[in-house]
């Protein structure tokens, strides 16, 4: 059994900053999970239709690894991905590191990982590996699943390479810590300014502000025209509100943040941001319970919840202009 003997957990809500805070945890930077999203630039809005699901999706971060693609940026990290179709290439990418005494990020299919029970097939789901034998591998998960758990190592190898939508592809990830002292201000300023503009300015209306408003106007229509509509949309609310996203679809983190980032920053700016974010999370969570009555309440809340998302995209534009500011 190979196993790192100085591993201390980091626990998480986010699947990705999750793995990724357990990776620098082990490298000497200890940060805050709504500080991984915000440095990440993770604040998004998206209404996504993906081949091969039944209905669309809402989702509340950028696309897969984008979140520690932008914080490696910003804080000098040094991060090696690695992405293979080889069974054995994709083995060698998580046991030479884990030998070597390091953690690795893993991308895999939820489906193939023991302790899931609910079994559907999620190709977005990421872990930190720290130790394997010849029957299983020990990983770091989410609060929710449990953090530290072993599973299948057979089946965590066929997980990694399960072809569908958002497929893992073998990816894998490593992360060295920069020695360079980290300039927080300009670091947390950089990062807040990049993710107010991108989310105010993206390049197709089914993002950023535009995309909530662009929900507000398809839901009704979904709940009419897209097959077992109620369930599909209920399906959508807990998504929103439960499967990782630290609550009312990451605006928790996002909210978090920004009263952390204050602390260093001490801007009028942030403050008034951070109060329409503390205004929107719970409207946020509010929306996924509305979402999840559908299939007993029926069109009975789809006006109410037409109004929700036109009153998110109010306060949530009024708090990224601030933001754009700084």
């Amino acid at each position: 059994m190979v196993q790192l003997s100085d591993f201390v957990p980091f626990q998480g809500e986010h699947c990705e900053t999750n793995t990724t805070g357990n990776l620098l945890n082990h490298c000497g930077l200890a940060l805050s999970e709504p500080m991984l999203y915000g440095l990440g630039e993770g604040l998004a809005f998206g209404v996504m239709n993906f081949k091969g699901m039944p209905a669309p999706f809402i989702g509340g971060r950028p696309r897969p690894e984008d979140i520690t693609k932008t914080l490696a940026q910003h804080l000098a990290l040094q991060v090696d991905f690695r992405k293979t179709s080889s069974k054995k290439k994709a083995w060698r990418n998580v046991a030479t590191f884990v030998d070597a005494g390091q953690p690795v990020g893993v991308r895999i299919d939820a489906y193939f990982l023991d302790y899931f029970t609910t079994k559907i097939h999620f190709g977005g789901h990421y872990v930190a590996v720290h130790g394997y034998d010849a029957d299983y591998v020990y990983v770091v998960d989410t609060q929710q699943q449990g953090t530290q758990l072993k599973t299948d190592r057979a089946r965590f190898e066929e997980g990694r390479l399960w072809r569908g939508p958002m497929a893992p592809s073998g990816i894998s990830w490593t992360i060295t810590c920069s020695e360079t002292e980290i300039d927080w201000a300009r670091v947390l300023r950089t990062a807040i300014v990049n993710n107010a503009q991108s989310y105010l300015n993206p390049p197709i209306r089914n993002f950023g502000i535009k995309g909530i408003r662009k929900a507000a106007t398809e839901i009704p229509k979904w709940f009419h025209t897209i097959e077992n509509a109620p369930d599909a949309l209920a399906q959508i609310g807990m998504l929103m509100e439960r499967a990782g996203t630290g609550g009312a679809l990451f605006r928790n983190f996002y909210r978090d943040f920004l009263a952390e980032a204050n602390v260093v920053l001490q801007s009028d700016l942030i403050a008034a941001a951070h109060k329409n974010f503390a205004e929107a999370a719970p409207l946020w969570s509010q929306v996924a319970t509305l979402l999840m009555q559908l299939p007993v309440a029926g069109d009975t809340k789809l006006t109410e919840i037409t109004a929700s998302f036109e009153q998110l995209a109010a306060l949530e534009e009024a708090a990224v202009m601030h933001l754009a500011q700084l």
